[in-house]
């Protein structure tokens, strides 16, 4: 699978597979409380840190020029993945808790989000990336 320039194959493990966080091989401690982190500006670079299963080899990244694009990369893998498992589909429809549960089963994804205020990088864990994500379609449907 090609995304953005960066080769992964996408398998979604079933949760069980997770469950022992001790084996799990993470390539970014990514698990930060968000709260009281200034607003990241919609503008900001952002780099996409994503290890779709358990070995290290699935390790890849993906570099952006805001958040709502990363956010919209993030979308647009899902979507390839339910391609990859309807071939024969001619239109796929889901909703957010599909989406979402496909980002829970992802082995690690995070997010490195520039921040102009403090001139460094603020990382990301996965539940910010679902909350912005469900902020960003909500304004899309405009609600």
């Amino acid at each position: 699978q090609r995304f953005l320039g960066c080769s992964f194959t996408c398998q979604v493990q079933p949760a069980s597979a997770f469950l022992n966080k001790s084996s799990a091989q993470n390539y970014l401690a990514c698990d930060f409380q968000t709260k009281g982190i200034a607003s990241i500006m919609a503008a900001s670079h952002t780099i996409l840190l994503l290890q779709p299963t358990r070995r290290s080899e699935s390790r890849t990244y993906a570099d952006f020029n805001s958040k709502t694009e990363c956010l919209e990369g993030v979308c647009k893998m899902f979507e390839e993945h339910l391609k990859q498992q309807n071939p024969n589909s001619p239109s796929i429809t889901y909703d957010i808790s599909q989406l979402f549960d496909f980002i829970d089963h992802l082995a690690d994804l995070s997010c490195l989000t520039f921040s102009a205020k403090s001139n460094t990088y603020v990382p990301c864990n996965k539940d910010w990336v679902k909350e912005e994500i469900y902020i960003m379609l909500r304004k899309q449907a405009g609600q």
